[in-house]
């Protein structure tokens, strides 16, 4: 990722942009009971390996995705990346998440009205390790790539508050697929509370209330590159990036 001030905005516009998505979009499916894990903290080690949560024969990918591919486990890595899921941000491509996620999502780029644009692939429905939920995964290009998209788009739709959505064309459909996965939003379809949270990663270094809307609060973990966002009328939503690009996005907000 860069780390200039055009990629932050455009990090932070894309996670604003998916979070919007999940909460404003289809009706969600009716909550699963979940089974309780242990949060193992955060994991450091040398090596990146390649997500395993979709190898090997079924009962062993099963218990490899229990243990590895959970929203509690973050593996944070010296360089100041991290792997969340399978997918080690700023490394793994959207091609390495199609492929864990057995699905190729729905690809779309965003055009803000103030004119700052989005890269996300939505996914309405996936499995892991028996915990299914609902994905946006984060793609930085930079402006001039996006700007590019933008003007090959096959299709563009507005949307309530003036964000244009745009089809992306084939040709770029095929070269995002190689572009690596810079931010996550995650909607678990099981409806989480505070006290779960707290078991989980612990007290949030900051607490953030959204003035626009109401009941909508952060929990910010920077080390973990993590926000929480608890909707005291719906459902949580995680969104991580790499602990590195943390204070970046969080002057998105």
């Amino acid at each position: 990722m860069k780390s200039n001030t055009s990629g932050v905005r455009l990090i932070a516009v894309g996670i604003a942009m998916g979070f919007a998505a999940l909460f404003l979009g289809s009706r969600m499916e009716a909550p699963t009971p979940q089974p309780k894990e242990p949060y193992s903290g955060i994991e450091k080690t040398k090596s990146q390996e390649k997500p395993v949560c979709a190898l090997g024969p079924a009962p062993l990918r099963l218990w490899r995705e229990a243990l590895t591919c959970s929203p509690w486990r973050i593996e944070v890595f010296p360089d100041g990346s991290s792997r969340v899921f399978g997918i080690t941000l700023g490394k793994s491509t959207l091609a390495d998440a199609q492929a864990l996620f057995q699905d190729t999502g729905d690809s779309k780029l965003f055009a803000s009205p103030e004119g700052r644009l989005a890269l996300e692939i939505f996914f309405d429905s996936v499995n892991l390790g028996g915990m299914r939920g609902k994905f946006v995964l984060g793609l930085s290009p930079g402006e001039k790539a996006l700007g590019a998209m933008l003007e090959r788009g096959m299709r563009v739709k507005s949307m309530g508050d003036g964000t244009q959505k745009v089809t992306l064309h084939p040709e770029d459909l095929a070269r995002i697929e190689y572009m690596p996965v810079t931010a996550i939003t995650y909607l678990p379809s099981a409806d989480l509370d505070e006290e779960v949270i707290m078991e989980r990663f612990g007290e949030p270094e900051k607490r953030m209330k959204e003035e626009e809307r109401e009941g909508i609060a952060h929990w910010f973990y920077p080390r973990l590159g993590l926000d929480v966002v608890l909707n005291s009328k719906g459902k949580e939503v995680f969104q991580y990036v790499a602990p590195r690009a943390f204070d970046r996005l969080r002057r998105g907000f």
